[in-house]
């Protein structure tokens, strides 16, 4: 079973640890390793994952050098427990888990866009929430994404978040470096029924 800590990391299954927040990178390989191969992922100077139980662990830094998110996406069936406190984040239809989650006190927590009545395919623990506050001249200055030219875009859901890319021969990603711009955009975006694809 994996085990949510909010504020302090992931507890791994099988006795291999904790993921805590802030460890470095050779702290996060070691440990990751007790679980099986580990790769490299995208993300931030160095980001790892490994796969055990039917579950994807991705770990990836902030700003600094250590530890700053945790990335949980179900993966082969059957899927090993993903809990926070009592509840099994994975073992539930998505809309009972929101439900039973509430105004919960987890501002780090993420949870993957699913259909209501499936089980969630992912979610996120960060050591600190997302920055937000995203001004709203900054995010209308995108409109375009969601309005005149939304079937130019899409959004490409790797599991612990979304990629923008612009259609075409070359794609192109959108890089934006404002976490709180970055999410309110693919929030329009998603809202407006912009093309969804898994990579």
């Amino acid at each position: 079973m994996f085990e949510l800590l909010p504020g302090v990391g992931v507890r791994l299954p099988g006795g291999a640890g904790v993921l805590g927040f802030g460890a470095g990178t050779d702290e996060v390989r070691e440990v990751l390793g007790r679980l099986g191969a580990v790769r490299a992922a995208a993300g931030g100077a160095w980001a790892y994952r490994v796969r055990w139980g039917g579950v994807e662990v991705t770990a990836r830094p902030g700003g600094g050098a250590g530890l700053e998110a945790v990335t949980l996406a179900a993966r082969d069936a059957p899927v090993a427990p993903v809990a926070l406190g009592d509840l099994d984040l994975f073992g539930y239809p998505a809309a009972e888990v929101v439900e039973a989650l509430g105004e919960g006190p987890y501002p780090g927590l993420r949870l993957g866009s699913a259909d209501p009545a499936r089980p969630l395919p992912s979610v996120t623990l960060r050591a600190q929430p997302p920055a937000t506050g995203a001004p709203e001249a900054d995010v209308e200055a995108y409109a375009a994404l969601w309005t005149t030219e939304r079937d130019a875009w899409r959004l490409e859901d790797t599991g612990s978040g979304y990629l923008i890319v612009r259609k075409g021969d070359p794609e192109m990603d959108l890089v934006v470096c404002h976490p709180g711009l970055a999410e309110e955009l693919v929030a329009r975006m998603l809202a407006a029924g912009v093309e969804v694809v898994t990579v």
